[in-house]
């Protein structure tokens, strides 16, 4: 991939869901300052300095410098300009992250799939016996009854950006004693769907059914491994979320640049 190339596919991840640093971002022009793109947008200057600092660490502004190499301010703040390789390019290059690993060079020869990827197997009861006696891992993550289903969207947002995605066990409880759901499957199914719908910028092909283990209802979410094209920012936090082993980290930058050339992290 260009340069070029790896500075849009970044700039697609960074704005795409976020129409408010989309502003920024187009205001930015090496004459204003923080300041000035905050009240020219009505917002407060801490906010707009939060995004500047976004957009600087993914190196697609740079601070202004004069002709002796000095950074360029007024009133104490750095006036910003966009990197030299995508001063003009157009913003409506930044519009679907969905579809960044479908830019092709002749220097590009690995081929990303755009196939939509299936939700792994689900396991019998024996094996959800099993994989509760041995606990949770990389793959299995249990959730007690009453778990909120923002945590859940959480996890799965995590599970959707590793190679073999995972399953959420809802009815089961951290020490992996079946305990049962608090709720039927087409409940849980609509509560969960609608947090995702509200807070992923994406919607995933997630699959959920109900299992009977020794006279105990669990239900079960199965998470597709990641289609190495796609992000699910949390929209509501604006951050990327990974699991490793089992605990759920956000993503740092050189990570989300990572996936970003259909690379795996985890």
């Amino acid at each position: 991939m260009t340069q070029l190339q790896e500075l849009i596919t970044r700039a697609r991840f960074l704005l795409s869901t976020a129409p408010k640093r989309q502003e920024v971002f187009k205001l930015i022009n090496g004459k204003r300052t923080a300041k000035d793109i905050a009240i020219k947008i009505g917002r407060a200057v801490t906010n707009v300095l939060n995004d500047i600092e976004k957009l600087k660490d993914y190196e697609l502004i740079v601070e202004k410098r004069n002709s002796k190499g000095t950074i360029e301010k007024r009133d104490g703040s750095s006036i910003y300009e966009k990197a030299s390789l995508i001063k003009h390019v157009s913003l409506s290059y930044f519009q679907e992250v969905s579809k960044t690993n479908k830019i092709t060079t002749k220097n590009h020869h690995k081929k990303v799939s755009s196939r939509r990827l299936s939700p792994i197997r689900i396991p019998s009861e024996k094996e959800i016996l099993d994989i509760s006696k041995e606990g949770e891992n990389q793959i299995y993550e249990f959730k007690q009854p009453g778990t909120a289903t923002q945590k859940i969207t959480k996890e799965i947002a995590a599970f959707l950006h590793t190679k073999n995605g995972g399953i959420l066990f809802y009815g089961i409880d951290d020490d992996g004693i079946i305990i049962g759901s608090d709720m039927k499957r087409q409940e849980f199914d609509q509560k969960l769907h609608n947090s995702i719908r509200n807070t992923l910028s994406y919607q995933p092909n997630i699959e959920i059914k109900e299992r009977n283990i020794m006279g105990s209802k669990i239900l079960i979410v199965a998470i597709p491994p990641w289609n190495r094209e796609t992000l699910y920012q949390n929209t509501k936090t604006e951050k990327y979320y990974i699991r490793k082993g089992t605990n759920v980290f956000a993503l740092k930058s050189e990570e989300i640049k990572k996936l970003s050339r259909g690379e795996y992290v985890v």
